[in-house]
């Protein structure tokens, strides 16, 4: 939200909660907007607007991102207390994962990830299938880490709908943050597996090492603290990997330095 969006945290006077539902089923599109703005600020300072679920689902019917990202926001929020009612948002989230915005694809993806409710995982994996092979960058990089967060949620749907095969595929991906995001998404269900699931090969290696190169701060730590679960074959190949990684030991950001360190160590 702006600086103009403070006006939407004024206290709550008797009957707001008729009028913001009578306000989220205007006809008007500005209306709708401000309506699912005043109920978040609400849910942020702590009231409960969980009466109003249904309206503002509603609200998800329409192109404009910034109201479909609040309503997300406030679905992360309640579906764990309404999950009945969650599912009543799953068929514009299939619908979304299809859109032609990559950003509303992604959108689509990261919420029903986001939204920990049983019923809703075997709706979430087909948009997941998909997204994980779309053709922009950005929805697959959300789409990898979302399959850490459904993993999390049933391991068990992983494994059979091959989501592991499909994050191990993303490493070879020619886009950086891509491959960056899903080498964080093995890394988080390795420690929540007691088997392995994540073992990086020598092909493996050379791609993290190009990606390392190129991705953010962010990515390169991931990139840095899986390098440092590698078994290397001999003397030659340490020196070689060590001799990559020295770079990063100037790096300014402390974090990446610290993964570096680890990783030569």
């Amino acid at each position: 939200m702006s600086r103009n969006d403070s006006k939407y945290f004024s206290t709550t006077k008797k009957g707001e909660i008729p009028k913001l539902k009578e306000e989220l089923n205007s006809q008007y599109k500005d209306k709708r907007k401000d309506a699912v703005k005043k109920v978040i600020a609400a849910m942020t300072v702590g009231k409960d607007v969980s009466s109003l679920f249904t309206d503002v689902v509603n609200c998800m019917q329409t192109e404009n991102l910034e109201l479909k990202k609040l309503v997300c926001l406030y679905l992360i929020n309640y579906a764990k207390s309404q999950p009945d009612l969650a599912i009543l948002a799953v068929n514009t989230f299939v619908k979304d994962s299809q859109d032609p915005n990559p950003l509303i694809r992604a959108l689509a993806v990261r919420t029903m990830g986001c939204i920990r409710v049983d019923k809703i995982t075997e709706y979430l994996c087909d948009p997941l299938q998909r997204c994980l092979k779309d053709d922009d960058p950005y929805v697959r990089k959300t789409a990898a880490i979302c399959v850490a967060k459904l993993y999390d949620i049933n391991a068990e749907l992983v494994e059979d709908r091959g989501f592991l095969e499909s994050l191990k595929d993303l490493i070879s991906d020619n886009n950086p943050m891509v491959v960056a995001n899903a080498v964080a998404a093995l890394a988080e269900i390795q420690d929540n597996s007691s088997r392995p699931i994540f073992e990086i090969t020598s092909h493996t290696l050379s791609k993290l090492l190009t990606a390392l190169n190129e991705c953010t701060e962010w990515g390169q730590v991931f990139i840095l603290d899986a390098l440092s679960r590698y078994k290397d074959a001999d003397a030659r190949e340490a020196e070689n990997i060590v001799e990559r990684v020295t770079p990063w030991l100037q790096h300014a950001n402390c974090a990446v330095v610290l993964s570096a360190v680890k990783m030569i160590l």
